[in-house]
């Protein structure tokens, strides 16, 4: 062991499987150095993967590009389902790459050098 470092005599709870399972697990978040020495602290209470409510606002239902009120309740939990029960993360990740779609850049702003940024003298 280098650089001071200190064998943890508390192993690490299971909960690479309990994520990708939608169940609730004991998650990690950055440790305050003053309390402690470690880095990161797994001890954060997560809780299980639920299927939000349905879109009902006012701008999806006037839209005819979003189809929010078209998609049945039943396939809604199916792809909810077989994204968070049966695909391993090199999945998850294929599955989001392969659904957002990429857009060039419209108009650039720079902070503090545009034309309302400068001051008359």
């Amino acid at each position: 062991m280098t650089r001071g470092a200190q064998k943890n005599t508390m192993p690490r709870a299971p909960c690479t499987l309990a994520t990708p399972l939608k169940k609730a697990y004991i998650g990690f978040r950055s440790a305050d150095s003053k309390t402690t020495n470690k880095r990161i602290v797994q001890d954060v209470p997560r809780e299980e993967r639920k299927l939000g409510p349905a879109c009902n606002s006012q701008k999806c239902q006037e839209s005819k590009k979003r189809g929010c009120d078209t998609m049945p309740e039943q396939e809604r939990q199916s792809l909810f389902d077989g994204f968070w029960l049966t695909m391993s993360w090199d999945l998850k990740n294929m599955f989001v790459c392969s659904t957002v779609d990429l857009k060039s850049i419209k108009r650039k702003t720079v902070k503090g050098y545009g034309m309302r940024q400068r001051k008359s003298p």
